[in-house]
């Protein structure tokens, strides 16, 4: 037993510490260490050490000395076209060898899928190295792409027939079919890419595109917007050169002095003088003024006062009209009481002159 152990339970009764103990577990454990040499080596393993520049230089010549971006890019492009032919039933067949054999739809799609493929890296290389477009270039690879659509169109053609049930024809394949079953694909094409909610077209907006390709890359187009632009420029220029010898002349012009102005001048010096005149009389009137105005501020509170008084007079007015109604209603209360009051006391006294006569009947 371990000497943590004995010392925690060295105070309890019947516990033997002598005896070892069962559960306890040894305090080292023994590393076992094997040798290089016990290990068998096989004779087909090479066990020579080779130096980091051989072993790069060996795997960079397999791989044909391709840089990172270059090898994600092609790895991309492959795995997209696996899963594309993947996804496409019954266009592989399955041989007894268990290859892939390409079809000829497969082979027409992949060149469709190539030939875009062709066209996107066309505009990036354009893009990044910031030259104009390859006019020559863009038309040839866009000829393939159509020639290749069409191709494909009549080639899904006869499958589109058979499925619908419809006979083969030794003719010329109608032309209805295949734009419609273009519009249809156009029309999946335009769902999946999202271009139908913008309401364009995703034709058109191709059409459109290349159009605006076609204007931009047209020389004589882009000389006459050259052109046009330096025409602009030189007019802005001598407008400047016009707007500042004006400045430059009005700035010249500054301190002489017209008729006009010399006739303006006479004139507000006749004026001055009848000014001087009445400038004598200014104090006097300025006194006059200041009394006018205390007494225009008496006469305002005369005005209030007086104001005051004709409200107070209506309210007084109207208190008497009120109390002569009242008077004049409790006359008119006082005198139909009047004669109620007689009327009574005349009832009152017949009752007593004959309660007086048949009290004078009882006691005869």
């Amino acid at each position: 037993m371990s000497a943590s152990v004995v010392s925690k339970y060295a105070n309890l009764p019947d516990i033997d510490t002598e005896q070892p103990d069962v559960y306890e577990t040894p305090d080292a454990v023994e590393d076992t260490v094997y040798s290089d040499d016990e290990v068998p080596l096989s004779e087909d393993i090479s066990t020579r050490s080779v130096p980091a520049d051989t072993a790069a230089a060996r795997f960079r010549a397999s791989a044909g000395d391709v840089d990172g971006k270059s090898l994600m890019t092609r790895y991309q492009r492959s795995l997209l076209r696996t899963l594309q032919l993947e996804s496409l039933p019954g266009d592989i067949e399955a041989v007894a060898s268990t290859q892939l054999v390409e079809t000829a739809e497969q082979r027409l799609r992949r060149l469709v899928y190539e030939t875009q493929e062709l066209r996107a890296q066309v505009e990036r290389e354009n893009a990044a190295e910031g030259k104009q477009p390859r006019v020559a270039l863009m038309h040839l690879v866009n000829g393939l792409h159509d020639e290749l659509a069409q191709l494909s169109v009549e080639a899904e053609q006869p499958a589109v027939e058979k499925a619908q049930g419809a006979e083969p024809r030794t003719g010329n394949p109608p032309r209805v079919s295949n734009v419609s079953d273009v519009e249809k694909r156009v029309a999946g094409l335009e769902k999946l890419v999202g271009a139908g909610q913008s309401g364009h077209s995703l034709v058109d907006t191709v059409r459109r595109l290349h159009q605006q390709m076609d204007v931009l890359a047209d020389p004589q187009r882009v000389d006459g917007i050259q052109r046009r632009i330096k025409q602009v420029l030189l007019d802005m220029d001598q407008l400047e050169q016009a707007h500042k010898s004006a400045k430059m002349v009005d700035t010249a012009d500054a301190g002489r002095l017209y008729p006009r102005t010399i006739k303006r001048i006479d004139e507000v010096y006749e004026k001055l003088a009848h000014v001087d005149a009445l400038v004598e009389l200014a104090p006097t009137t300025a006194r006059r003024l200041q009394t006018l105005a205390r007494l225009h501020a008496d006469a305002s509170g005369v005005v209030a006062r007086v104001a005051r008084v004709q409200s107070e007079q209506e309210s007084v007015a109207e208190e008497i009209k009120n109390m002569r109604e009242v008077t004049e209603g409790l006359g008119t209360s006082v005198r139909e009481n009047e004669g109620t009051l007689k009327a009574n006391v005349a009832h009152l006294d017949a009752r007593i002159a004959a309660l007086s006569d048949r009290l004078a009947a009882l006691s005869k």
